[in-house]
């Protein structure tokens, strides 16, 4: 088959759609984007074009063609015209590193620091951090709503789901749990097997197992009946935390589960974006009222003002509630407090 004409070295603008940050990949972009970089990991030129492949929708096709004249590896690629172009194996990394630039920064692109010499000579110019990184917690991922069932071999007939994008179903003692556990998931100084444990705590607490139970729909009279459903359980998540370290150290499901571990963190961190557009007086520093702040950080402070507004008599109901239910109230406790400041303003201008 004769090879299509060589165009010049295209901009990656003319390639196809492509996403431009971790944030907009969906929930099977994500987790193929984390078992390349993964699987590449050493050989960040290798997993960048192996990447950009599989967001084209060219993995496992016959993309390279071999050209017996020069001996080169050529791509095959089509652009936003349509057209067949081929580059080779050095232009399509080069290309893979201006369009997925994102791509080794999952979790933050810090930037970099001016370097001068001791005579204050700048010997390498300073670099600001990338828009459309994870940054700072409260800053975090939008995906598609979708519900996530994860089902594979390697659980062995474990069915786990994830709550819905944003994470609407987490429940409020479920969120701070979380909520504790992510500032240490990349510190510098964890070794690894607190890694391992720690990550292994957050699926634990993030990922809902599938159980049996009994539901009561009388009407009238008691008919209970049998049916699966996933609910959250801090009792159960203890047990699962273990279940998740052994097979975090088996050679045969360490690396999935890594996968998986990194995908629900990212999806994780949809909710603090979620709630952070949604809750801007709870969850911007410059905007939130001192006393939500306290009641946000205490636990006490939250489960009685809650158990206040919503008029629950046990500290459970509000474990149990969702983390909008909450976040509303204490929403509504900072608007009025705003209020109340403005007011108080008005009486002292007088």
């Amino acid at each position: 088959m004769p090879l299509p004409e060589r165009k010049n070295a295209i901009s990656p603008k003319k390639l196809p759609d492509l996403p431009k940050s971790w944030s907009e990949l969906s929930w099977q972009q994500l987790c193929d984007c984390w078992r390349t970089k993964i699987r590449y990991g050493g050989n960040a030129d290798v997993a960048r074009v192996a990447a950009l492949l599989s967001l084209l929708g060219l993995t496992g096709q016959p993309h390279t063609v071999f050209h017996t004249y020069t001996g080169e590896t050529l791509y095959r690629l089509r652009d936003t015209d349509g057209c067949i172009w081929t580059a080779t194996a050095r232009e399509v990394a080069q290309i893979s590193k201006q369009a997925l630039a994102w791509f080794d920064y999952p979790y933050g692109d810090p930037g970099e620091k001016e370097q001068t010499d001791d005579k204050g000579k700048i010997i390498k110019e300073g670099r600001e951090p990338v828009m459309g990184y994870v940054g700072p917690m409260h800053d975090a991922l939008e995906l598609p709503i979708e519900h996530i069932s994860l089902k594979a071999p390697f659980f062995r007939n474990r069915d786990f789901a994830l709550p819905q994008i944003a994470c609407n179903n987490l429940t409020w003692q479920q969120y701070r749990i979380l909520q504790n556990i992510s500032p240490q998931l990349f510190s510098g100084t964890t070794d690894d097997a607190t890694a391992v444990g720690l990550q292994a705590k957050f699926l634990a607490n993030c990922l809902v197992p599938r159980s049996f139970s009994f539901l009561d729909i009388s009407g009238g009279g008691v008919r209970i009946r049998p049916h699966y459903e996933y609910r959250y359980d801090a009792a159960q998540a203890d047990g699962l935390e273990k279940w998740f370290v052994k097979r975090m150290t088996e050679k045969q499901t360490s690396q999935l589960l890594t996968i998986v571990f990194h995908v629900c963190f990212q999806t994780y961190q949809t909710a603090l974006a979620y709630y952070a557009a949604v809750y801007p007086l709870l969850f911007s520093g410059e905007n939130r009222n001192e006393g939500v702040r306290d009641a946000l950080q205490g636990e006490v402070g939250t489960i009685n003002t809650i158990m206040k507004y919503a008029g629950y008599t046990e500290q459970q109901q509000v474990y149990d509630s969702n983390v909008p239910f909450v976040l509303d109230i204490l929403n509504s406790m900072s608007k009025e407090a705003k209020e109340i400041e403005k007011m108080n303003a008005k009486v002292k201008r007088k």
